[in-house]
């Protein structure tokens, strides 16, 4: 928050609180029949008022303000953020090993591991056909109960 804008605000509920007396001033006078003393009231009520008015045009200039420098310095973050990524980008090409993939894990299988997969049979695994099992949280099987028909009881 900038100083006009704090200016702004605080000038506008000021002046907008102070209007407050002249009306009630206006509403008295007006309760009398007094309009000498109702005109000089309006005046005040709107001097207050064309104040308030004024100190919310600085308001509205501060927050244009405030929002221009809001967007600058997001637009600045994105362009760090940019050249960053661009010279991360460069250093990792720098020292990448040509032929390799970028940001790719490499995985070595020993000569015995090869081996032992070469002599090893393949067992064709079948999935199992069964029913649905349900554990108890101790960990044992719940046997499920031969299906019945569901029964339905009416009260009345």
């Amino acid at each position: 928050m900038n100083v006009q804008m704090m200016e702004g605000l605080l000038g506008a509920s000021a002046n907008s609180k102070l209007s407050g007396t002249p009306m009630g001033v206006y509403r008295q006078a007006s309760a009398e029949g007094d309009t000498e003393k109702m005109r000089r009231a309006l005046g005040c009520a709107g001097e207050c008022t064309e104040k308030a008015v004024k100190y919310q045009e600085k308001l509205d200039k501060g927050m244009e303000a405030e929002a221009k420098a809001v967007r600058e310095r997001a637009k600045l973050e994105r362009e760090a953020a940019a050249e960053k990524q661009r010279e991360e980008r460069k250093r990792t090409e720098e020292g990448a090993e040509p032929g390799r993939l970028q940001g790719a894990d490499v995985v070595q299988i020993s000569e015995a591991a090869k081996a032992a997969l070469e002599n090893a049979p393949v067992e064709a695994v079948e999935p199992a056909d069964s029913e649905p099992v349900t554990y108890t949280p101790s960990g044992e099987i719940i046997v499920p109960a031969a299906e019945s028909e569901p029964t339905v009881s009416f009260s009345a």
